[in-house]
């Protein structure tokens, strides 16, 4: 130590000074609010087989297919998205450490990290959520999509997800501990907020990218979800997560969840700028109701229903919509590579 005024400071005093001056590092080791795995509780076969079904596997059982024979007519999109949604599962167990959920201690686990026993039920519902939800977000945006159609797509993620983590949460698969600000039926709706910011997040990143990626540079798509969900979670996410596993009061956790939450919709004008239709431009006449419905419809009555909404939207079809696309969900036909720092197009062509 240098001699003189300066003195030692010891641990001790140390603390002290951090517990005064700097409560977000007030103490020092492991994060205060984080109860490490294993968990004490079990889900049993049944829940956990009828939950990877319900969390995604079924869905995408149903949309690999439809995926297969978008590769075959020359639109490798779909399959990309998939694998992009599959590879940002690796993502799973940081964020159970950083929002406090507990798996089941009897579920089959896909891999481990950060401590976390990942289930093998995860990897499959990631795919149906970051790539086949972005996917459909990313045909909605790519067809003409205003702030509001923007912030529909993000209520129609909230819904599913709140859906989905519902019932595993009641089925005892999983559990969010300790602090969780708006929870309901066991499952906190800051998730819901973030989560379908997320599935936007990504859905923006294809629609901005696709239009300008030319042969095997689509390759690139497959780091789409893992960005998207990871610049929504760290960019307007930051104020909760920062909080959430900070030694400061609850009400402060609540406000910062409040304020978080609020953040996830003001990021739809943030997406809607770069990729979204503007001013007084067309664009197809969506609502929620449609949304959620337009995936599920058999394929004739799907493009039945976009022609109508780009009628009543006042978008020109040039042509009539053809059939033979397999369903669900949406077949959005990639545009003709846009040079880079080239405007986007006002709207994708009609379905093919």
């Amino acid at each position: 130590m240098l001699s003189g005024d300066v003195r030692r400071v010891d641990q001790e005093e140390l603390q002290d000074m951090l517990d005064f001056a700097v409560p977000l590092a007030a103490v020092a080791g492991y994060p205060p609010n984080i109860e490490p795995h294993p968990s004490d509780f079990a889900a049993g076969a049944s829940a956990e087989w009828a939950f990877f079904f319900i969390a995604g596997a079924a869905v995408v059982i149903l949309a690999l297919p439809w995926a297969l024979r978008a590769v075959k007519n020359g639109n490798p999109i779909p399959i990309l998205v998939m694998i992009s949604g599959l590879i940002c599962s690796l993502e799973e167990p940081m964020l159970d450490i950083l929002g406090h959920l507990h798996w089941a201690n009897d579920l089959t686990t896909a891999f481990t990290n950060f401590g976390v026993p990942v289930p093998a039920l995860i990897p499959l519902c990631y795919v149906a959520f970051l790539g086949l939800m972005s996917y459909f977000c990313y045909f909605v945006i790519r067809n003409g999509a205003t702030v509001k159609h923007f912030v529909m797509l993000h209520a129609m993620g909230l819904m599913l997800d709140a859906l989905m983590e519902t019932i595993g949460i009641n089925l005892n698969v999983y559990e969010y501990y300790g602090v969780q600000p708006f929870t309901i039926l066991g499952f906190p709706y800051w998730w819901g907020f973030i989560n379908g910011a997320s599935f936007v997040a990504v859905g923006t990143i294809l629609a901005y990218a696709v239009p300008r990626l030319k042969g095997a540079q689509l390759g690139f798509i497959i780091f789409a979800a893992p960005a998207g969900m990871m610049i929504n979670y760290f960019v307007f996410g930051s104020i909760h997560i920062l909080a959430h596993n900070a030694d400061i009061a609850e009400w402060i956790r609540w406000v910062a969840a409040a304020v978080m939450m609020a953040e996830m919709v003001f990021a739809m004008k943030i997406y809607h700028h770069f990729v979204g239709v503007k001013g007084d431009a067309p664009a197809p006449n969506w609502t929620l109701p449609r949304m959620f419905l337009f995936p599920m419809l058999p394929e004739r009555k799907r493009n039945e229903l976009f022609a109508k909404m780009c009628r009543e939207g006042g978008v020109p079809l040039d042509e009539p919509l053809p059939v033979g696309i397999v369903a669900p969900p949406p077949y959005a036909q990639p545009l003709e590579p846009v040079p880079v720092g080239a405007p986007m197009p006002e709207r994708a062509p009609a379905l093919v």
